[in-house]
C-alpha cells in the first residue's frame, strides 16, 4: 500500500503544471528530436542482417526476441481456435522512473526516447527502459544511463516494484519489472541531455494530447495511487471536476475484504475458461502467408510481421535491423466509468488472450480491433459505447504501443463517463471496480492488462 502522505504528494504533483524548475515539455521534445538523425525503412523480412529465419525468426546471438507461431484453442469469445505469429521475449526488462522532490513537489525523470515503431518517433519514456540484452550491451552499443539506481536501490526509497504483463495478443508471456525509485533531495544527480524532470501535471497534459508519452512510461505511471491533499476539498475548480472523482475513487475499495472478493470472482472466471496455446513452426500456421517480404494473414487482417532497418543517432546503437509487428489500423480500447453509490467505478472484463501468463487478466471494457471482425455481429460486447455522446467522453487520445516491437501501433484510448441513471447491460465476466481496488491489484502482479493500465495512467 502507498503511504497516505506519498499519495497526497503525488496528487499535488499531478495538479502542478507550471514550474520554474522544468523546461517546456513540447519544446524539450522538439529540441531533442531535432538534435538527432532518424531513418526507419521497411526491408525484406528474410534479409535482415544478424537475423535467421527457419521454423522461427531469431537473432544470431540467441538474445533479444524471436518471432514464432502458436496454435490456440479456447472457449473464450466467438473464435474457438486459430493460429498466429507471436513475439517471444523471455527476458525481464526494467521499466523504471526516478522521482525526487524539487522545491517540495515530486518530479519524474523522463527521457526523450526514439523508438522506430512510434508514429511520433520521439516520446517521453521512463528513466530506464531496457532488457538485459540491451543493458548487458549484447548489441555492442553505449551503456544505459541511470541503470544502477534500479539494480542497486537498497539505499533509496522503493516506491513501486512489480512484474507486470504486456500485450497478450502479440507477446507470449512477456513481462517487465515496473519500478519507481525515489532519490533523496540532497543527492547529487547529473541530468543527461536527453533527460528532464517533469511533474505529473505536465505528464498529464502530454497524455491528454496523445502520442507524447510512450507505453512503457504509461504502465509505470499506472502504479501510482492518489489521496486527497489538504485544502483541495474546498477548491472550487477541483471540487466538482472529473479529476476529483478519479481521486476519490483511488481512495475507495482497496481494503482487504474488497480485494479478497474481487480475487475470488476473478479465480471463478479463470475456472470457466480454457486456453491451450502451443508453439508451432511459422510454416504450420493456418491462414497465414509467409513470404520473403513479410508474414501476413491470408485476408490481410489482424497484423503483419515485417522487416525494418533503423538509423537513430540518439540510441545506444546508431543502426540496426529487426522484425516488427504492424497491426491493422484503427484499434480502440475504451473504459466505461460511472458513479455508483456516489463513487466513480470503472467497468473491467476478465479477458483471455493467448500470450498471458495465466489465461485471463482484467482488461478494458471494450477492445475493438477492426481487422478482427468480418461481420458486424462479431463485435465485442458494449462496442456501441465507442460512439458515445461527446458529452460523456473524458479521454479521447491516440497512444502508441511498444514502439520497440510494434510498427505504427496507435490505439485510440477512450474513457466514457456514463450517467448514473444509465443502465449498462454487461456480461457475467464484467465487473465494476473502484480505482483504489484496481490500484491494489496492479501492485499485486498479473491481474490488470497493459491496455487497462494504460487507460488508468491517462486518468492521472
Amino acid at each position: 500500500m502507498f503511504e497516505p502522505e506519498l499519495s497526497r504528494a503525488f496528487l499535488a504533483s499531478s495538479l502542478t503544471s507550471d514550474t520554474a524548475e522544468t523546461p517546456d515539455p513540447d519544446g524539450f521534445l522538439k529540441e531533442r528530436s531535432e538534435s538527432a538523425t532518424y531513418c526507419v525503412e521497411e526491408v525484406p523480412l528474410d534479409a535482415l542482417p544478424g537475423w535467421r529465419s527457419d521454423e522461427a525468426i531469431w537473432h544470431e546471438s540467441s538474445r533479444f526476441f524471436t518471432v514464432e507461431g502458436v496454435s490456440v484453442r479456447t472457449n473464450f469469445g466467438p473464435t474457438p481456435k486459430w493460429s498466429q505469429p507471436i513475439i517471444v521475449q523471455s527476458e525481464i526488462g526494467i521499466l523504471g522512473i526516478l522521482v525526487r522532490r524539487i522545491s517540495g513537489v515530486y518530479h519524474f525523470l523522463m527521457q526523450a526516447k526514439m523508438e522506430p515503431g512510434n508514429s511520433d518517433l520521439v516520446q517521453f519514456a521512463a528513466t530506464v527502459q531496457a532488457t538485459p540484452s540491451n543493458y548487458q550491451r549484447v548489441h555492442g552499443g553505449r551503456s544505459t544511463p541511470y541503470l544502477d539506481y534500479f539494480l542497486e536501490h537498497a539505499r533509496r526509497r522503493l516506491v513501486f516494484d512489480q512484474l507486470l504483463s504486456e500485450h497478450g495478443a502479440w507477446y507470449l508471456h512477456k513481462r517487465n519489472r515496473n519500478m519507481i525509485v525515489e532519490v533523496p533531495e540532497d543527492e547529487h544527480l547529473l541530468v543527461a541531455e536527453d533527460f528532464t524532470w517533469l511533474t505529473l501535471g505536465q505528464l498529464r497534459h502530454q497524455l491528454q494530447r496523445g502520442g507524447r508519452v510512450n507505453m512503457n512510461a504509461r504502465t509505470v505511471l499506472s502504479g501510482i495511487s492518489y489521496a486527497m491533499a489538504d485544502g483541495l476539498a474546498a477548491d472550487d475548480k477541483f471540487r466538482d471536476s472529473f479529476h476529483r472523482q478519479v481521486v476519490e475513487s483511488h481512495t475507495r475499495g482497496g481494503g482487504d475484504a474488497e480485494v479478497s472478493a474481487a480475487i475470488t470472482w476473478f479465480v471463478d472466471q479463470k475456472a470457466k475458461y480454457m486456453l491451450d496455446v502451443r508453439r508451432i513452426p511459422l510454416d504450420a500456421m493456418d491462414n497465414w502467408v509467409r513470404g520473403t517480404d513479410s508474414i501476413r494473414h491470408r485476408d490481410d487482417r489482424h497484423f503483419r510481421i515485417v522487416g525494418m532497418s533503423v538509423t537513430a543517432t540518439s540510441r545506444e546503437v546508431n543502426t540496426w535491423s529487426q522484425p516488427m509487428l504492424e497491426p491493422t489500423p484503427g484499434n480502440i480500447v475504451a473504459l466505461l466509468c460511472q458513479r455508483r453509490s456516489g463513487i466513480l467505478h470503472v467497468l473491467v472484463q476478465a479477458m483471455a488472450q493467448p500470450g498471458l501468463t495465466d489465461r485471463l487478466e482484467l482488461a478494458a471494457t471494450v477492445h475493438l480491433s477492426p481487422g478482427n471482425y468480418t461481420r458486424s455481429g462479431d463485435h465485442p460486447p458494449l462496442a456501441e459505447y465507442v460512439n458515445a455522446p461527446e458529452s460523456w467522453v473524458r479521454v479521447n487520445a491516440a497512444q502508441s504501443e511498444d514502439g520497440g516491437r510494434f510498427l505504427h501501433a496507435d490505439t485510440t484510448h477512450l474513457v466514457v463517463d456514463v450517467p448514473e441513471d444509465h443502465v449498462v447491460e454487461a456480461p457475467d465476466n464484467y465487473r465494476w471496480m473502484t480505482l483504489g481496488l484496481l490500484s491494489r491489484l496492479i501492485r499485486s502482479g498479473y491481474y490488470v492488462s497493459i491496455e487497462a493500465r494504460s487507460l488508468i495512467a491517462c486518468l492521472l
